[in-house]
């Protein structure tokens, strides 16, 4: 049974935003053929590094995925895959991340300068259902753990991807105020699940949600041939 970490005070809040990974520890729902299955979860146990398509894309043949960085970033302007050690309680793999970019003449320590945030993908193995059946379960789990769910919804075709969205809020306990706000995706393949999140301070006014969708819309499932093909610039 998953357990989550009930959040106790402001500062801890903070850092147990993390947490709301916890409902993850998702599923095995073992269906369809071998082959295709046996190689994306064998690469949960073994990740290897992705293929590089020209400039743009990344491929990881096991886990049928495909990623290219979009053309127009505002705020995550640097992609690239990321080192594969499994992270957190339930052993998440990190896969690829984009990030925002600082300003390199700023001191850290200026206030006007925006605190650096990143879209993480990650992926393990399915262990539970991602269907509308699930959504109350995980509503539940969240508000548990001390989150305020803004929206949880089953999506059919979210970015061209079927799924479990969730806005979920970090609240300072003194003031009943939101002080953290957390996108994230769950969305299967077979009997992987790839998990797309984004944590940020509550108010944020960059263009988190419009990169959030540009991005998420370029992590692609089963590609075509076609897709595999380098991205030529138009002359």
């Amino acid at each position: 049974m998953i357990r989550f970490p009930r959040i106790p005070s402001r500062i801890a809040s903070l850092a147990l935003a993390a947490a709301v990974a916890a409902p993850l520890a998702l599923a095995t729902g073992a269906c369809g053929k071998k082959g295709s299955h046996e190689s994306a979860t064998g690469w949960l146990d073994n990740p290897t590094e992705a293929t590089k398509i020209g400039d743009t894309k990344l491929y990881w043949e096991p886990l049928g995925l495909l990623f290219e960085t979009p053309d127009t970033l505002y705020v995550f302007k640097e992609c690239g895959e990321l080192g594969h050690k499994a992270e957190g309680e339930n052993g998440w793999i990190p896969i690829l991340a984009c990030s925002s970019v600082t300003d390199p003449d700023a001191s850290e320590f200026d206030e006007g300068q925006p605190e650096q945030i990143s879209i993480k993908f990650y992926a393990t193995k399915k262990t539970r259902p991602l269907d509308e059946r699930t959504v109350t379960w995980f509503e539940n789990q969240y508000k548990q753990a001390g989150f305020r769910v803004d929206d949880i919804s089953y999506q059919h075709s979210f970015q061209n991807k079927a799924g479990i969205y969730a806005k979920l809020q970090v609240v300072d306990k003194s003031s009943g105020l939101p002080t953290r706000e957390i996108l994230q995706f769950m969305f299967p393949r077979r009997d992987v699940v790839f998990i797309a999140r984004v944590e940020y301070p509550f108010g944020d006014s960059r263009s988190i949600e419009t990169d959030w969708k540009y991005i998420l819309w370029n992590f692609e499932l089963d590609p075509t041939p076609e897709d595999l093909q380098p991205t030529t610039e138009p002359t």
